[in-house]
């Protein structure tokens, strides 16, 4: 019988330390997550438009209350607004900021400049800090692999406080 090569020790070694770390905070998407059916939670959705009126974004979210410190989800769908079919292969972000100041970006998780998504979706979630006004911005910064000129939309998020528990309403 040979004795275990190195490369193979270490090959173990690793597969061993690599179950042993915990998740990313981009752990949380599949948390309670309502998009993959992990929750009871009823799905709200907003849409907006591109300024140009060529891309039509819904962004739909779940809980519409939240324990604080929980999670709440996000899926922004994009849409060819005229073909009313899903934008395929699009390079997009989803930011969210309060008072001008941005604190969160879903490419940052990935240190991306860019989330890319084959099907038009892309699942965020995101914990809010305190109540308040913010904003959801839904960038889109190419189709079908090319680069096209930055189009974003915004939705407004009214965050407030009740009994420990944020409760969430989004609009345009």
């Amino acid at each position: 019988m040979n004795a275990p090569s190195l490369f193979h020790i270490i090959f173990l070694f690793g597969f061993v330390v690599i179950l042993k770390v915990p998740l990313s905070a981009s752990g949380l998407m599949f948390e309670n997550n309502p998009f993959y059916g992990l929750s009871n939670d009823p799905i709200r959705s907003v849409e907006s438009i591109t300024d140009d009126n060529l891309i039509r974004v819904k962004l739909e979210y779940a809980p519409s209350a939240i324990q604080t410190g929980s999670p709440e989800f996000f899926r922004a769908t994009l849409f060819h607004n005229e073909k009313n079919e899903v934008v395929l292969h699009a390079d997009t972000d989803i930011a969210i900021s309060k008072n001008g100041k941005e604190l969160y970006k879903a490419s940052s998780e990935f240190s991306q400049p860019f989330v890319h998504t084959p099907n038009g979706i892309v699942l965020s979630s995101y914990k809010f800090p305190d109540s308040g006004q913010y904003i959801i911005t839904a960038k889109i910064l190419g189709i079908n692999f090319m680069p096209v000129n930055p189009k974003q939309v915004d939705f407004i998020v009214n965050v407030t406080e009740s009994n420990d528990k944020y409760n969430i309403e989004i609009g345009k």
